[in-house]
């Protein structure tokens, strides 16, 4: 009897611990979709909408996606409602603002919706731009609702890409039948790695479109269709005036270190923002590979760093992740735009 209810005890056991690595064997999986951050709100101030893409960002990497990359197909969107708008009684008077923050993963082809949440928050400042940001400041990305939230949108995204594959392949080849291989390859690689078959079949027709051994340049690059901007080979153009270029790449044992420059050409200071989930390179197989940590202007981090890029004086950004054998192309998220340097080289 007693070894009955040992083997009993061992099955339940392993059953249990095979459950545990297959629900988060999914989750890393379902981690690669990036859904980038849109606020559809023109009467926010611009330091309130920007603390809202930081929540938006942070909920995204909380509950298994990540916020900080593009997607053709998919977003998370945002609308903010004005529920009252009062001056306090005090002296002085204070901007006093009670907000709905109304939260959306789109189909952005269809406008359809997979999944939506709301939260109520109320923000009190000498003025409403500093009200608004006081109010977008106390969302709690931690709120249990957003778990829920996230993960509808998520198997959602998943059971599209199983189910409606080929015209994720029809939409692509008609791209590349265009000359748009960039946006081809950018669909392509939006698929998830979860998604096997689809994710398989995506990645051999983006094999074919040989986007990475073009040059283009910015301007040539951007259309009303395309939120991916390809650089002229091994330099991209973040924002006006504002380079990334690459340096190098070093291989150290099982890690790689790509080394970049900021360069900041206008007259004035510029500070950098950069997330660690911003930043992803492509290997020769097509595969998305995470950087693991990240130096910039000497400063660690590993989620989120600012630095500050005087004119004459470039900064350097340094990223370490798992080794590959060539690095294909190097991509950095900015502003709801996927920037891609054209790196095509090995790390010795």
């Amino acid at each position: 009897m007693k070894k009955l209810l040992l083997m009993i005890g061992i099955g339940l056991a392993t059953m249990f611990a095979a459950e545990a690595q297959n629900n988060l064997g999914k989750a890393d999986d379902a981690a690669r979709i990036a859904l980038a951050p849109v606020i559809d709100d023109n009467a926010m101030p611009a330091s309130a909408k920007n603390m809202l893409e930081s929540k938006i960002r942070k909920i995204c990497t909380l509950n298994g996606l990540a916020g900080e990359g593009s997607n053709p197909m998919f977003s998370i969107r945002a609308t903010v409602d004005v529920l009252s708008k009062d001056l306090t009684a005090t002296a002085p008077p204070m901007h006093a603002l009670s907000l709905t923050v109304n939260m959306y993963v789109v189909d952005n082809t269809t406008g359809n919706v997979f999944s939506q949440t709301s939260v109520d928050v109320k923000g009190a400042g000498q003025n409403e731009s500093k009200a608004y940001v006081q109010a977008i400041k106390s969302l709690d990305p931690k709120r249990g609702q957003f778990k829920a939230f996230v993960e509808q949108g998520k198997n959602k995204i998943i059971e599209f890409y199983n189910s409606q594959c080929d015209m994720v392949i029809s939409r692509a080849t008609a791209l590349k039948a265009q000359g748009r291989d960039g946006d081809a390859s950018a669909l392509l690689y939006s698929v998830p790695e979860v998604c096997k078959e689809c994710y398989d079949r995506c990645m051999e027709l983006a094999g074919q479109t040989g986007a990475a051994n073009q040059t283009t340049t910015v301007s040539d690059s951007v259309n009303a269709e395309s939120d991916v901007v390809e650089g002229d080979g091994l330099t991209s153009e973040i924002e006006s005036g504002v380079f990334v270029a690459f340096k190098g790449c070093k291989r150290y044992g099982d890690k790689i270190r790509l080394t970049f420059s900021i360069e900041n050409r206008n007259a004035k200071d510029y500070e950098f923002e950069l997330y660690m989930s911003d930043l992803r390179l492509i290997d020769s197989d097509g595969n998305n590979v995470k950087m693991e940590k990240c130096k910039m202007a000497g400063k660690d981090f590993s989620w989120h760093e600012t630095a500050t890029v005087m004119n004459g004086t470039p900064v350097t950004l340094e990223c370490e992740c798992n080794a590959v054998d060539i690095v294909k192309m190097f991509e950095i998220k900015k502003d709801n735009k996927t920037y891609r340097m054209l790196v095509n080289t090995d790390c010795q």
